[in-house]
């Protein structure tokens, strides 16, 4: 316990003031006031925490993460430290090592609520290990039974796990305290979406509307509840499920889920430019599993996601030349036309909807005689050309999505028919693949 504790009530009445002048907005007095306490007791771990703060006040967050790091060199097992690093690793993106710190504060704290609560912040913001927080929650909601945040860390995790009974009971643990929770009925809301209460969504979706009618998320949750097929998903609920799932979510999808369009993909890249040389616009790229399978190409492979974690798992591969965080409608509405030989679209229209804006944004894009390679989760024939299932995602009939291409000037369509595009609920999803070709110049 030495290096961090001075038995020096002045002293720590002097930290005290410090930190009062940087909540203050006083920064250089507090950093003129930091320096001469740093002469006076060099090895005080709570001198760089206050050196993290100051950086951070100046919008200096790697200056921050750096002190936060001296904190833990001066005084390794002080939970405080360990913590706060963790929450600064996380303000970078640091996902990974931000856990290993708040694992071990939790390990050498793991009923010191101050500790408790950096360590959930950490998950929050980095949508990490779902057991490990219900299990901090519990002991927060153990220690502090009334207060409502535990109930909705444990109601968010129990969604997560697909347990929505369980999870609703804490969210309308907090809707009896708080009827205007509006966290809370979003999370109640996505159960009873999920249970298939309809009567009781729409109450929820209702109230919810009322608080917030200007935001796109409630009314797309609120036309879902009624019943109503939204024309698309808002970016929004797109980008924060695939932040979720980012960091296993090619383990989850290729082995959990048979996921297979990525490989076939890039097999029928590989047929149609046996010499690799092609520009690729992956649209919705997610881990670059994509790219992962087709390896280097003679020319440029640009992924385009909602994700910034999927990006960053990505880019770990080494195989895209550059990234863009944008929504898919908005890079098709964006990039010039006659661009790339080829532009992949690969278990992405499910959320997208409504194919009328992006099937022929695709083909302007393309070069002549490049190709559009794309998925979609297949509707029924006595279905209508666009329905939503249960987990809101899209589905089209494939001979709507035939029409629409060769409406938009694809000359050459070859649907190929996936037993099952991937497995959902332990069960086979029908799908089918989409390769249309722009007509070569004449």
């Amino acid at each position: 316990m030495q290096n961090y504790t001075i038995p020096d009530d002045a002293f720590s009445q002097e930290l005290v003031r410090i930190r009062g002048l940087i909540g203050s907005g006083k920064l250089q007095d507090a950093a003129l006031a930091l320096n001469q306490a740093q002469h006076k007791a060099p090895r005080d771990a709570r001198l760089p925490l206050l050196g993290m703060r100051l950086a951070m006040a100046a919008g200096n967050q790697e200056g921050a993460t750096q002190a936060a790091r001296r904190a833990v060199a001066l005084a390794p097992d002080w939970p405080v430290a360990l913590s706060e690093l963790a929450l600064a690793l996380t303000r970078q993106d640091k996902s990974d090592e931000a856990m290993q710190h708040a694992r071990k504060a939790m390990a050498l704290a793991p009923r010191d609520l101050m500790v408790i609560q950096r360590a959930l912040a950490v998950v929050e913001q980095t949508a990490a290990a779902t057991d490990e927080a219900m299990q901090w929650a519990l002991t927060g909601l153990e220690l502090q039974p009334n207060d409502l945040r535990y109930h909705l860390v444990l109601g968010d995790h129990l969604a997560r796990k697909k347990e929505y009974a369980s999870a609703l009971a804490h969210f309308e643990k907090v809707l009896a305290a708080e009827p205007q929770n509006v966290t809370a009925l979003r999370g109640a809301l996505t159960c009873t979406l999920d249970m298939k209460d309809s009567v009781a969504a729409q109450s929820l979706a209702d109230q919810l509307l009322a608080l917030e009618p200007e935001d796109e998320n409630v009314r797309y949750f609120h036309a879902v509840a009624h019943g109503q097929t939204p024309t698309t998903q808002p970016s929004a609920v797109v980008s924060s499920l695939f932040d979720q799932y980012a960091p296993t979510f090619d383990v989850h999808l290729v082995r959990g889920l048979k996921y297979k369009a990525p490989e076939r993909t890039a097999q029928i890249l590989t047929e149609l430019h046996p010499d690799r040389r092609f520009n690729l616009l992956d649209l919705g790229c997610g881990t670059g599993l994509l790219g992962v399978y087709l390896g280097p190409i003679n020319g440029f492979i640009i992924g385009v996601d909602l994700s910034a974690r999927m990006i960053e798992q990505a880019a770990r591969h080494n195989i895209y030349y550059r990234f863009h965080n944008v929504n898919v409608l908005d890079a098709l509405r964006d990039t010039p036309a006659d661009h790339y030989e080829a532009i992949t679209c690969l278990d992405v229209l499910v959320y997208v909807g409504d194919l009328t804006p992006v099937i022929p944004n695709a083909h302007r894009i393309l070069k002549a005689g490049g190709h559009f390679i794309f998925t979609c989760e297949a509707a029924a024939d006595e279905e209508p050309d666009m329905v939503m299932r249960g987990s809101q995602r899209y589905a089209h009939k494939a001979s709507h999505v035939e029409r629409l291409c060769r409406e938009a000037g694809f000359d050459d369509v070859r649907i190929e028919h996936l037993g099952a595009l991937r497995m959902e609920n332990n069960e086979p999803l029908p799908g089918f693949l989409v390769t249309a070709r722009k007509p070569p110049a004449a």
